[in-house]
């Protein structure tokens, strides 16, 4: 993990927020355009299931696992 987010909290609070912000507005982007109006239901669940849990699993890698950035 780089010095700045040993030392600095807020920059490992601010690099968490804008990754999953960054992860929200791609992965939305692809979904849209995937799915269409005669989509059935469980597309777009499994689209909000591809949405969410990599930033969950991305925020327990930070902070409970610690690892970090390499």
């Amino acid at each position: 993990m780089p010095k700045i987010f040993k030392e600095n909290k807020f920059a490992l609070v601010f690099a968490n927020i804008v990754l999953i912000a960054i992860w929200i507005i791609i992965s939305s982007l692809i979904i849209n355009r995937i799915t269409y109006d005669n989509t059935p239901f469980y597309i777009y669940k499994l689209g909000q299931f591809a949405k969410f849990i990599p930033p969950i699993w991305f925020t327990y890698y930070l902070w409970i696992v610690r690892k970090g950035f390499k």
